[in-house]
């Protein structure tokens, strides 16, 4: 009965769509501010943390260490293995906030998840400080993303939201989650979008675009602005650089699908060296982690302090190969060990070493101006991204965001493309679709549930173009049950032919999703 109720009133907000929409619009501040606010004090949080282990690193353990006295360390071992079980207590008691929390979202607006939004949310919160206290290679934004997702769906629950506004609302508070941590609304609008709808139908623009901004607004306004990367002004990209950003394209295509590799295989190595359940695996990351704090902290965290740093001081060639090849090795073991804690802004860091490393050389063999060597960081960051995530847009326009200049504009994208393509070319998938569907393999239970509905967009050249509803093999249990083609609203029946453009709106089950979804893309 329950359920046709919650049909019912997916249908009238189907027919009535400018008013829903409306509301989708107000329900998106709300949502941005209730995050706006989590979000400046998880950010808030974590930086005490932060500033907590050096203090201890740098007061103490260092200290000692020199003098020859070991006992402090030895005791921020046992802090460590203190840490470990709590961390594990929390991931076994709420198993949806384990790694970044990108994936478990996705999952959550395909219908196959179903997240204890407060649970998720207050452990992902926990988690990911704990986290940083024991100095892992992990980063706050993709955990803000299911936080603000989180969020939103306890607006959703709280005001007894039907499920197709719910999973708008969940939409809306993952853009409002990455734009507060990153304090980039248009990054944060675009990449509900393009990452977690595919789709850019109006009833995910217009809530996705009202929490972005709010959120923005109110970290900004009430927890202060601060920029992740400082970047001193750069000069203007000229016609010398094409070549210099064609080969940071097709050399960050690669390496992102190496990242991606490593994200998805590390649990391979924790098998060989016998680490099997995640306990053992928290304490072995937290360890070397001590370790890593001792010797080269400059890659533990999310890895911004490290971008800003070579910006500022641009080290050896040498020494940014070392930043480079530590960086990628301890952000796969923190991230492999189940921590709840992402892996984006490590994917910053390591495509900015990449683009000072190939910097320096360019400059060495001659091909570049020492003048435009941070042009060529930020193209690299942009297309390492792009390589990883298969996001171009988005990727670009966090890297326009985060470093506030726009002039750079044309060179981001033609790095981003070209990484896009070459990544590609060797097999390269976006890391969060081959994440999920690592989740749902381990737990295929999860697929098993009563139907949902979910926005099918038709794209320019995929399957579903051109072709009749009755000339359509669906998948079984699916029907759709509505089609919107720009402002118009047509019946689906038989005879209707598909075109590019139109949204349709399909009774499926959770696990048909994925194939409907990539039914419509091109």
């Amino acid at each position: 009965m329950k359920r046709i109720h919650q049909l019912s009133k997916t249908l009238q907000a189907l027919i009535a769509w400018d008013a829903f929409k409306l509301r989708l619009f107000f329900e998106g501040i709300l949502v941005g501010f209730v995050v706006g606010l989590i979000i400046g004090s998880f950010v808030w949080v974590l930086h005490q943390a932060s500033v907590i282990r050096q203090f201890i690193y740098q007061s103490y353990i260092t200290p000692a260490l020199f003098a020859g006295n070991w006992l402090p360390f030895i005791g921020w071992i046992v802090f460590a293995l203190l840490l470990s079980l709590i961390i594990y207590r929390l991931c076994i008691y709420e198993t949806m906030a384990m790694g970044g929390g990108i994936p478990q979202v996705k999952g959550e607006l395909l219908g196959i998840f179903h997240m204890k939004w407060l649970s998720v949310l207050y452990v992902k919160f926990i988690g990911v400080v704990l986290g940083i206290l024991g100095g892992l290679s992990i980063g706050r934004e993709a955990p803000s993303v299911q936080i603000g997702a989180a969020a939103a769906k306890g607006i959703s629950r709280l005001f007894g939201r039907f499920p197709l506004e719910e999973k708008y609302l969940i939409t809306s508070g993952s853009s409002a989650g990455l734009a507060a941590a990153f304090s980039a609304p248009l990054a944060g609008t675009v990449f509900a979008l393009e990452e977690m709808n595919q789709s850019f139908s109006s009833a995910v623009l217009l809530p996705s675009m009202a929490a972005a901004v709010t959120a923005t607004m109110v970290t900004r306004y009430i927890f202060g602005e601060s920029a992740l990367f400082i970047f001193p002004t750069m000069p203007d990209s000229t016609i010398a650089l094409i070549i210099p950003i064609i080969l940071v394209g097709a050399i960050c295509g690669p390496f992102g699908v190496l990242y991606n590799y490593g994200l998805t295989h590390v649990g391979l190595f924790y098998k060989k060296i016998s680490l099997h359940g995640v306990w053992p695996r928290l304490f072995f990351a937290l360890v070397i982690g001590a370790f890593v704090c001792l010797w080269l902290p400059e890659i533990t965290e999310g890895g911004d302090d490290l971008v800003n740093s070579i910006v500022a001081n641009r080290p050896g060639l040498l020494f940014l190969i070392l930043l480079f090849i530590g960086k990628y090795i301890f952000t796969i073991l923190s991230t492999g060990s189940g921590i709840p804690g992402g892996f984006l802004v490590p994917m910053f860091a390591l495509g900015g070493l990449l683009g000072a490393i190939q910097s320096s050389i360019f400059i060495s063999v001659g091909i570049l101006d020492p003048i435009f060597s941070n042009n060529i960081v930020t193209a690299a960051m942009a297309a390492f991204v792009t390589a990883s995530m298969r996001s171009p847009i988005t990727s670009v326009l966090l890297i326009l965001e985060l470093t506030g200049d726009f002039s750079h504009l044309t060179t981001l994208v033609l790095a981003s493309a070209i990484a896009y393509v070459t990544s590609a070319l060797v097999g390269g998938k976006p890391i969060y679709g081959e994440l999920l569907s690592k989740a749902l393999s381990k737990h295929p239970k999860t697929t098993k549930k009563a139907r949902t509905l979910i926005e099918v967009p038709v794209g320019p050249g995929s399957y579903l173009e051109n072709k009749q509803i009755k000339e359509i093999a669906w998948p079984t249990c699916s029907t759709v049950v509505e089609i919107k083609n720009g402002e118009h609203t047509l019946i689906p029946t038989a005879d209707v032919r598909l075109s590019t453009g139109m949204i349709l709106y399909v009774l499926t089950l959770p696990s048909n999703s994925p194939q409907l979804l990539k039914m419509g893309q091109s």
